[in-house]
Formats: C-alpha cells, sequence, structure tokens
C-alpha cells in the first residue's frame, strides 16, 4: 500500500464502513463480557495510520484499549494521540513496552528497527504484530522468532493481503478444489512507486539504503504478495532464477523491478513479477491453473477485484445449489448483494469488493493472545516469504538454482511456543 491509498484507507475513500460485525476471524464487535487487550503502537508513520483506523474499530467493540503510541518524534506521538484516542503519548519506547497494562504492541517502525522492537517486547513478555517484511534478513528473523518462542508470546507478521476479501476467496476455490491439483502460480504485481520523490517528501530516506531497508521492490512490497501465494499453494521448494534491476528511478542500493521463477513442494511452477517503474495504473493480475480448471484474478490493489473460475467441475445448475453459493459468499468478511457470484459462459466470476485487511489481522492477533495460540500469518510466514525474497536475491546473484530451506525453521518450531497454530480456512 503506498502513501495515496493508505490515506484512501483512513478517510474512507474504500468504504470500511461496509465491514461486517463479524467475520472467519471472530467477532469484531462485541467482546462477550471479555476484558480489552491494551496494545501499544510503536512507530507513528504513514503505515500506522490504517493499522490505527483498525484498531479504533476494535476500541469501539470493546475488544482493545489503544494504551501508548509511541515515536521519537514527541509532537508527533501527540498528534496521534489525540486524533485516535490513544490514553498517552510518549517518545520512551521502553516505558510503552513496560507499561503493565500494555499486552501486546503494534511494530511500524522502519525495517532495520523491527528486530529490536520484538526482542525487547519479548523481554517483557509482550505479544508482537509486526508490519511487514518481518525483519530484514534471514538471521535477524531467526533470532525473532526464537526470542518469542521462548518468552511464550504471540509474533505475527502483518501481512494483511492475506486477510482481505479476493485472498480468502482464492483460498475458499482451492480448497474445495475446483481448480484441481494446482501446476502453475502466475503473479504480476505492478505499481508507479517513485521512491526518490517518497523519501524526500516523507522523511523516508531509510528506504533507499540496503541496510536499512532490506531490499527494494521485491523485499518491501513483494514480501506481502509472495506471503499470500504461499498461503494459497504452500511453501517453495527451490528458486530456479531471479532477475533484478534498478530501471526507472536508478536507485543505487536497492530494485525497482524483480522477476522471479521457482517451484513449490507441491510440485507446481511459480512465476512471479514485482515492479514499481510501470508507466501508468497500477496492475496486479494472477492466474492459477490445475488439473481441473484455472482461475484469473484482477484488481484488488487498494480497489474492488474479480475473480472468475473456469472448471471442469462446475455443473450448469451448481448456481441453483444454495449451498455452493453460502460455500463462496462465506469467503468473504461482508456479504454485500454485488459480490454474489455470476455464470458467464462456461465461467464463474465473482466481484470481490475491496476491504482492506489491517482490521481482520488485528482481530487474529487479539485471538491468538486470548486463546493461547500461535497467529495465523505468524513468525514463520513471515520468515519462508522472507526466505524466498532471499533466496531469489542469492539466485540473481550467483546465477543458479537456491534450494530452500535456508534456515532450519523445524528445530526452530521444536522451542517452545504457544501451542497450535490457527487452521486458516476450513476446506468443505
Amino acid at each position: 500500500m503506498n502513501e495515496d491509498e493508505e490515506e484512501r484507507y483512513v478517510t474512507g475513500g474504500y468504504g470500511t464502513a461496509n465491514w461486517p460485525a463479524t467475520n472467519d476471524h471472530g467477532d469484531g464487535h462485541a467482546n462477550g463480557g471479555q476484558k480489552p487487550i491494551g496494545v501499544a503502537l510503536i512507530g507513528c508513520g504513514n503505515i500506522a495510520r490504517p493499522h490505527m483506523a483498525g484498531w479504533r474499530r476494535l476500541v469501539d467493540a470493546g475488544q482493545a484499549r489503544i494504551v501508548a503510541v509511541c515515536d521519537n518524534d514527541p509532537a508527533r506521538a501527540q498528534e496521534f494521540a489525540a486524533t485516535y484516542g490513544a490514553e498517552r503519548a510518549t517518545a520512551d519506547f521502553e516505558e510503552a513496552v513496560r507499561r503493565p497494562d500494555v499486552e501486546g504492541i503494534d511494530v511500524c517502525l522502519p525495517h532495520h528497527l523491527h528486530l529490536p522492537a520484538i526482542l525487547a517486547a519479548a523481554r517483557a513478555g509482550k505479544h508482537v504484530l509486526c508490519e511487514k517484511p518481518l525483519v530484514n534478513s534471514l538471521d535477524e528473523a531467526e533470532q525473532a522468532i526464537r526470542a518469542c518462542r521462548e518468552a511464550g508470546v504471540v509474533l505475527m507478521t502483518a501481512d494483511r493481503d492475506r486477510f482481505e476479501p479476493h485472498a480468502r476467496a482464492v483460498k475458499r476455490i482451492l480448497d474445495l478444489r475446483l481448480l484441481g491439483d494446482v501446476n502453475l502460480v502466475l503473479e504480476r504485481h505492478m505499481l508507479h512507486k517513485n521512491v526518490l520523490v517518497q523519501a524526500a517528501s516523507h522523511n523516508m530516506g531509510w528506504k533507499l539504503g540496503k541496510s536499512t531497508s532490506g531490499g527494494g521492490a521485491l523485499h518491501r512490497d513483494g514480501c506481502y504478495y509472495i506471503d499470500t501465494l504461499l498461503f494459497w499453494a504452500g511453501e517453495v521448494a527451490h528458486i530456479t532464477g531471479a532477475e533484478f534491476d534498478r530501471f526507472l528511478w536508478n536507485t543505487e542500493e536497492i530494485e525497482t523491478t524483480s522477476h522471479v521463477l521457482f517451484r513449490f513442494k507441491s510440485g507446481a511452477i511459480g512465476v512471479f513479477e514485482m515492479v514499481w517503474c510501470l508507466q501508468g495504473p497500477h496492475i496486479r493480475e494472477i492466474t492459477i491453473n490445475g488439473s481441473e480448471g484455472y482461475l484469473t484474478l484482477k484488481g484488488a490493489i487498494g480497489d474492488d477485484a474479480v475473480i472468475t473460475v473456469h472448471s471442469n467441475k462446475l455443473e450448469r445448475r451448481v448456481l441453483g445449489d444454495e449451498r455452493v453459493v453460502r460455500a463462496f459468499e462465506e469467503c468473504f468478511f461482508q456479504r454485500p448483494d454485488l459480490a454474489h457470484p455470476d455464470r458467464v459462459g462456461e465461467a464463474l466470476t465473482l466481484r470481490v469488493p475491496y476491504a482492506a485487511g489491517f482490521h481482520a489481522q488485528e482481530i487474529e492477533f487479539l485471538g491468538a493472545i486470548r486463546e493461547g495460540r500461535e497467529a495465523e500469518s505468524d513468525g514463520f510466514d513471515g520468515a519462508r516469504a522472507l526466505e524466498v525474497v532471499h533466496g531469489a536475491y542469492q539466485s540473481a546473484r550467483e546465477r543458479r538454482a537456491i534450494d530452500l530451506p535456508l534456515k532450519d525453521w523445524a528445530a526452530l518450531a521444536r522451542i517452545g511456543g504457544r501451542g497450535t497454530r490457527r487452521v486458516a480456512v476450513a476446506a468443505g
């Protein structure tokens, strides 16, 4: 999400009032007599605004308290507190994290500051929701996951794309096996993003440095959508090859275009393109092909999406079956009148209204805290998306295929933790 999209979300330009009282992450509007969970937001930059809009709704629902907001600019922290109704504004990170009435922290800091914040929260026994990318390297990911598992606290990566209605719809289609066995996943994600102007005009120069940002288009934005691909199709076995360049903006340390070829452990082939140098409106196009059909998705970059399904399993009477209609409707967070599936020729078309995933991921974070479990989109999910990114960097640098995993995540998973992991979407 770029700065314009963040502003549209915050001001209601995306119709956030259409979110329902309930969704598949729990009840967002009734606390069932439970005590609100105290949250501190760390970092009051642009990305914090949509986070805070989601928290504000949970405060209104009695689910959460915004105990504190923290920023190294005291004036900005005060402005956030006043705008979003936080109980306290501070420039003292340690004070915010160690408050006894804070149970969870929401990290919205520059990328290179994620790990120190996560480690400090784990030491204080606080649960963590951290903006993507989780951290800047796989070594840092290992440190973050280990610290939170040893402390027995939630570590959740804020990969909001997988919580948005279009992603849940695709997941439901795949779990219903309307496409059979998936064999090909293609995603083209192309933006016009002048990162030089963005860095200069928003005091975000840190985004142009490799040591502070971690990387360019693939690391900063691609990790969102790679996480969604893994959510849909499972883990990656190896990166076959990758190409990067600094087209158009000519940034010195980070890429503005990336193209990656890989293979999933299932055997399916994946192709992913993350580009910032598009000269025109944003494009997101996805094709998933299987043994029984294929789907296409267009849109869903801060906009409505259209999903078209061609399947040998779709009979002409399918839409006369209310169970089928409900199965598709239930993959949405809301049930707007225009979201009903339509049959067009031999295709099933789903028109999916946009709804930003910030609120949904925050509901999931609170649910994991209350239920003593790991969150969906946990630290391992954040690490595995990052692993694809850094495997692609290595593949391009060394001009060879790179086998995954690059870290022993299975061994790390045996350390501490909070028991079961949420099953994201039921198959039936």
